[in-house]
């Protein structure tokens, strides 16, 4: 009936002339007829309507954490070897959680016994990071500017990145307080019976953070894993236990089942990019498996509004979907509409590498993507390629705007780095290589030391094009303290906090790499971490940063210097970088008496109605003008 009330709003009238009205009009026949057609034609201009993107979400600023490496707020739910090796037959005596502070590329004594290079051991490094861990930081996440956050999978999963999930209605039970309880409440339960779903003290955990964010003024958002789970996930156990008489034996993408007469075991089934540790769900071309999606929906909704009570301010705030092309796109529009239904106002991003305007348009079934372009034309200009002119630099970042509806382009995540890259300040220290490529040990030149100051020079430039470019900036957990690492493992070591005393870093050739061994000092950049927090209360304060449009006036080829303007209502922001190792004289006419230098916080007389100042080599200028 609430829609019924809006119609007015939407352009529909229910009154009708009073000539008409005989008394059948007012019979509930009549009335029932009317219902129906004005809740279908409200569910028409809603879903229209579901294409613009939520307005919470435009410009604001991401916090990326990978849960297991953020904090560990609580030791007692550290993870146990039973856990870490049930898929494994491996003898863990001796295994155990590795400190927060120790030397990264120290091995434990138990991972010296073990076979294989140091990136094969790495698999089965626990560090304890959990909720309660990020709860405790959520003061410390507010004062960087930060208006949401984005959790990697936080559901019951075996491997420490969590994207091998166990099940989607429960937290890791290694996220809350009582993991041998969690683990015998689920296992009481009928999973596909969301009846019998009860609440878990890492789901309760969950919960609290949602809830204590909620109360920052931070959004959450979860990642959801919906093309694959993990093999203990509770249908493919029962697949393994009952094979074809699974009652979930059309759940994924099953080539063939055992057959008990004979001594091999002939079960086989399609993982993820070959990976058997990760089966796919069945679908067709179109849409994933039915009794699929019902389950995911039901989680879904789970954690969207947790009492069911239609109140979604106690749930999370949206979704960022994993390997999103791979999904067929008929699943994506249907969930589109589910969330929407629970959610009108909550977020649905996609990992999406390439341009994608098939998933984000004006009828789309996203609302925004992690913006890899945005990286890949960021890194190629600042410190890629130094051939790269201002022009093309412009014209990289004016293709992502032909790309997308106007409106998406103010959400669309503006990464430099994320769990699936190298380190911002590594890849900077490595410059000349295309994004993400040969960022590993096999690239017998890659450095994997500790950066050098001119690399975080660089490093806070990028940063405050970062913040104030058109756009949602996302900072990647740890970047803004300096942190350092080659790509997976070594994007996702524990996060480096002030307060903490951290071993040195001693990089030999044991690691597998070839360039940068020596020892290093592990500390967080103070600086640095000043900067991107003077960066995020500068979005946060001026509504051009976040929410205004975007003017290119300054192109110099040569010296390789770029100027913007963002402009909201009365408030412009000129913004200035400089690339090259020469000052220049910067002239731009303003209407008004004063400006603000927002880099420095202070006041400016202007002459003559003209801004005139030394923009000096590698660095950059931020001004405001209020008319």
């Amino acid at each position: 009936m609430n829609n019924i009330k809006n119609m007015k709003t939407a352009g529909f009238h229910t009154c009708l002339p009073m000539s008409l009205d005989n008394g059948f009009f007012r019979t509930p026949l009549f009335l029932s007829v009317i219902i129906s057609v004005c809740l279908t034609l409200a569910a028409s201009v809603n879903s229209n309507a579901q294409s613009i993107p939520p307005a919470w979400a435009k410009g604001i600023a991401w916090y990326q954490i990978f849960p297991e490496r953020f904090n560990n707020g609580d030791t007692a739910n550290d993870p146990r070897a039973e856990k870490v090796f049930v898929n494994e037959n491996r003898n863990t005596e001796g295994w155990c959680t590795v400190s927060w502070t120790s030397d990264w590329f120290a091995q434990t004594e138990w991972e010296e016994k073990q076979a294989g290079s140091f990136r094969d051991k790495m698999g089965s490094r626990r560090y304890g990071g959990d909720i309660q861990g990020i709860i405790n930081k959520l003061d410390y996440i507010k004062s960087l500017g930060i208006g949401a956050i984005y959790l990697n999978p936080v559901f019951d999963a075996v491997s420490m990145h969590k994207y091998d999930g166990s099940t989607f209605h429960h937290a890791d039970v290694n996220f809350g307080s009582a993991p041998e309880a969690d683990a015998a409440l689920m296992k009481a339960e009928v999973p596909d019976n969301p009846k019998t779903w009860r609440w878990s003290s890492a789901d309760k955990k969950l919960l609290e953070l949602i809830k204590l964010a909620h109360g920052k003024g931070i959004k959450v958002v979860l990642d959801g894993v919906f093309n694959h789970t993990g093999v203990q996930f509770w249908a493919f156990q029962d697949i393994l236990k009952n094979g074809k008489d699974s009652k979930y034996a059309d759940w994924f993408q099953v080539k063939s089942f055992d057959n008990p007469a004979t001594p091999e075991n002939e079960f086989d089934y399609k993982g993820w990019w070959g990976h058997k540790s990760l089966p796919e769900f069945n679908r067709t071309t179109d849409n994933l498996n039915p009794k699929v999606k019902d389950y995911i929906f039901a989680s879904v909704k789970r954690w969207m509004d947790p009492d069911n009570d239609g109140n979604t301010s106690d749930g999370v705030d949206g979704w960022r979907l994993d390997v999103a092309k791979e999904v067929p796109i008929g699943f994506w529009k249907d969930f589109r509409k589910h969330v929407k239904s629970v959610n009108f106002d909550a977020i649905i991003i996609g990992e999406l590498w390439e341009f994608s305007s098939e998933f984000i348009n004006i009828n789309g079934v996203f609302d925004a993507l992690m913006n890899y372009n945005f990286a890949y034309a960021v890194s190629d200009f600042f410190f890629n390629k130094k051939e790269m002119t201002t022009n093309e630099f412009i014209a990289a970042l004016k293709q992502i705007d032909i790309a997308y509806p106007e409106e998406n382009l103010y959400v669309l995540q503006n990464l430099m780095s994320s769990h699936d890259t190298e380190r911002l300040s590594s890849m900077i220290a490595n410059p000349g290589r295309v994004y993400n490529r040969e960022s590993d040990e096999k690239n017998p030149t890659y450095y994997v030391g500790k950066p050098k100051p001119d690399t975080y020079e660089m490093q806070k430039l990028v940063a405050a094009f970062q913040f104030t470019y058109r756009g949602a900036p996302m900072v990647y957990y740890g970047d803004e303290v300096g942190m350092w690492g080659a790509n997976d493992p070594h994007d996702r070591k524990p996060m480096l906090w002030d307060e903490l005393l951290y071993q040195d870093e001693r990089i030999t050739a044991a690691s597998g790499f070839t360039a940068g061994l020596g020892k290093y000092k592990v500390k967080a950049d103070r600086n640095l971490l000043s900067l991107y927090r003077r960066l995020g209360a500068m979005r946060n304060y001026s509504e051009a940063l976040r929410i205004g449009t975007v003017e290119w006036i300054l192109s110099e080829d040569n010296n390789r210097v770029v100027g913007f303007l963002r402009k909201h209502k009365n408030e412009t922001v000129l913004v200035y970088f400089n690339l090259s190792n020469k000052s220049e004289i910067i002239e731009y006419p303003v209407p008004v008496k004063e400006v603000m230098d927002l880099n420095g916080i202070e006041k400016i007389k202007i002459d003559e109605n003209l801004l005139r100042f030394a923009l000096w080599g590698n660095s950059y200028a931020i001004y405001q003008i209020m008319e």
